[in-house]
């Protein structure tokens, strides 16, 4: 802004006159607030930091192959009694509606202790050896081990057979059951081996009077 000073006259005291200090509507300046006003501002979303989750590709189905079934898909079952001796007199094999039946049939024995169910064990095997340590072939894609102890089919007090059936039996009327075989019969220890044509777990029913081991395997009616 300009500042003009007017001298009067010499002969009067000098004077000086300063302008008015409102400025003139041409002139006059907004002043803004020194508050700035909001700024509009976009508040972007933030992504997820967890990835989305990826389809894998499923993998190849585990498939067993015949004679390698695990142990855990039949789990062991077991049954008797160590006081108990028998002798094995009768296999029977048939098939009915459903199922086909493993019959074990056991008699007297002249060794020391009860007659009664000898101790058992049943359960899956990839396969099966006799005394020799040698594996004995038996038919079928999967196989079961039927092993009974203080049981024989030789009498211990002379020798003879309390069993005089096939030790290797192939029925023809069953659709599961393709061979049942015998495996040992050594120092009271006695092995059959069961060969099937898929695996299938049995069921078992303890018999007596006659002393019965049934194992039933199932198939479609």
């Amino acid at each position: 802004m300009s500042v003009a000073v007017v001298v009067l006259s010499a002969c009067g005291p000098e004077r000086v006159v300063l302008p008015r200090t409102s400025p003139s509507p041409s002139t006059q300046t907004s002043v803004a607030p020194t508050t700035a006003p909001p700024t509009a501002t976009r508040t972007a979303s933030a992504a997820p930091t967890t990835a989305p989750p990826t389809t894998t590709a499923p993998g190849p189905t585990a498939t067993t192959a015949p004679g390698s079934t695990p142990a855990s898909a039949c789990p062991d079952q077991t049954g008797g009694s160590t006081a108990n001796q028998a002798q094995l007199v009768a296999i029977r094999i048939a098939h009915n509606p459903g199922f086909d039946r493993l019959v074990f049939e056991f008699g007297p024995s002249t060794a020391p202790g009860v007659y009664g169910m000898p101790p058992f064990r049943i359960a899956a095997a990839t396969s099966l050896s006799g005394p020799s340590g040698q594996p004995v072939p038996i038919e079928g894609s999967a196989l079961i081990g039927v092993r009974f102890q203080n049981a024989s089919t030789v009498n211990p007090s002379d020798g003879s057979r309390s069993y005089t059936g096939a030790t290797s039996i192939k029925p023809t009327t069953t659709p599961l059951i393709k061979e049942v075989r015998l495996v040992e019969d050594f120092e009271r220890v006695l092995v059959w081996g069961v060969g099937l044509q898929r695996l299938q777990c049995p069921t078992l029913l303890s018999l007596s009077s006659p002393v019965r081991l049934v194992l039933d395997f199932p198939t479609p009616p």
